[in-house]
């Protein structure tokens, strides 16, 4: 089994002394969620009660009831087993299929809170933008997950000495040519391989991408089976012909013309949503940047789309791995989209997992001076622009622009050459500032907030 960092986050929840409340865990299919849980439970040698909803269970009919020590009960009968609250952890999954589940979990935070409940399934963000259910605020807990980040993978494949390095990197230090090369290396494998669970474990066997791309391709026609499953009114053509176009979109602001011209935007729209409540995509939304929260100047209609997974996204561009080279393979397709995708994929990460991550970036559209900056993140209490590179150098032209109209004293860029910084005095629209410019190649995205704080003034 593969470690996984939110581990540590169910032993927070599971073992929280006072005011434990059910847990429910958000993400796409086959991100690992059930995998997680089984995990958790054996490595804490707890009895795992796992009930999957999808089957015709006799039980099912009192959940309705709302009576959390009854449906135990009746659980306990059916599976023929006694529940101790102390050593056990209750698990519904596949909650989808019978959503009357999610307000079950109230009465268990309220009258039956000694039980460890977990909830999740794999397209229950549908069920959740429903009238009928929804989340039971403040009488439960979420974790989103997501496929393995970067530092995962390396842990999953043994590079442990190259994962401790980038731990352990403090800014300033040198980074030696034999590290840099290997971390680059690294970095093309990722996005070869992405972050699926399956997908990492059959690479992590035998360091081959036959078997990988196997798996990718069984997820990609997995997601496409789904859209069956969606809603009633699901345009099954139009969204296989949006999710096939993800791959060329990526990095690009959203305009429905783009995606399909026979169909009408509104059409469209329901669609690139139901993606994104299944989670095979995620939207990047426009803020103005002008302070913080971001959201505070989020454009619903103004968004970008990264996809779920960067090794999924190359799978629908067709790349085979075993007939071209990587690095000259990488070379044919779309570097900059590329490399954008994997930096999004990784700030996923910088979120808490109980807080739906969400990403923003910045453009400004006039004729003769439009401008687009990749992200824009939070960090030291900061408004900060993220430019994405997939080589060593590129246009700074936009950066420079949002730089100048905001007033901003700090920017990042990610590269492929070497960590390094430069400090140096610039005319804005709000005056006068000491700029600082701080470039780290892709490896380092996941130390990205440590390495904001150590950075000098």
């Amino acid at each position: 089994m593969l470690a996984r960092h939110s581990i540590t986050s169910l032993n927070h929840w599971y073992f929280k002394k006072n005011n434990r409340k059910p847990l429910l865990i958000r993400g796409a299919r086959q991100v690992g969620k059930t995998t997680l849980i089984r995990m958790f439970a054996k490595g804490h040698d707890l009895q795992l009660i796992e009930i999957n909803m999808e089957k015709p269970w006799k039980f099912k009919n009192l959940i309705k009831g709302l009576d959390p020590k009854k449906v135990v009960e009746a659980i306990e009968f059916e599976l023929n087993v006694d529940i101790n609250p102390a050593k056990s952890l209750v698990f519904f999954d596949e909650v989808q299929s019978c959503p009357e589940v999610l307000p079950l979990m109230r009465y268990f935070f309220e009258e039956a809170p000694e039980y460890g409940v977990v909830v999740t399934g794999s397209l229950i963000d549908f069920i959740l933008n429903t009238p009928e259910f929804s989340v039971p605020v403040g009488r439960i807990e979420l974790l989103y997950l997501h496929p393995l980040s970067f530092e995962e993978f390396l842990l999953a494949i043994g590079e442990k000495k190259v994962l401790e390095w980038i731990k352990n990197y403090k800014f300033g230090q040198e980074v030696s040519e034999t590290i840099h090369a290997k971390c680059q290396s690294l970095i093309k494998t990722f996005l070869i391989v992405g972050g699926m669970p399956e997908a990492v474990y059959a690479y992590s066997q035998n360091r081959r991408f036959k078997e990988t791309e196997k798996i990718k391709s069984l997820i990609v026609d997995t997601f496409r089976l789904d859209f069956n499953k969606y809603q009633k009114k699901t345009n099954i053509p139009l969204l296989t012909s949006i999710y096939d176009a993800i791959p060329r979109m990526v990095g690009k602001k959203i305009i429905y013309s783009h995606l399909n011209q026979n169909y009408k935007s509104h059409e469209i729209s329901l669609a690139v949503n139901q993606l994104s409540h299944a989670r095979v995509v995620s939207k990047v939304y426009h803020t103005s940047a002008n302070g913080l929260p971001l959201s505070g100047e989020k454009k619903e209609n103004n968004f970008k789309i990264i996809s779920l997974d960067c090794g999924i996204l190359l799978s629908q561009l067709k790349l085979n791995p075993l007939d071209i080279e990587v690095s000259d393979k990488l070379h044919l397709v779309s570097q900059g989209d590329i490399a954008e995708q994997f930096i999004g994929q990784q700030l996923m990460h910088l979120s808490e997992d109980y807080s739906e991550p969400e990403l923003y970036y910045w453009n400004r559209e006039q004729k003769a001076s439009s401008a687009e900056v990749d992200y824009v993140i939070s960090s030291a209490g900061k408004v900060i622009p993220v430019e994405v590179k997939a080589g060593k150098t590129g246009s700074l032209k936009s950066l420079h622009l949002m730089i100048h109209e905001r007033g901003l004293d700090f920017a990042v860029r990610f590269n492929s050459d070497y960590p390094s910084l430069v400090s140096e005095k610039r005319k804005t629209l709000k005056g006068d500032i000491t700029y600082r410019f701080l470039s780290l190649p892709h490896y380092l995205v996941q130390r990205l907030h440590q390495i904001i704080q150590d950075v000098p003034l």
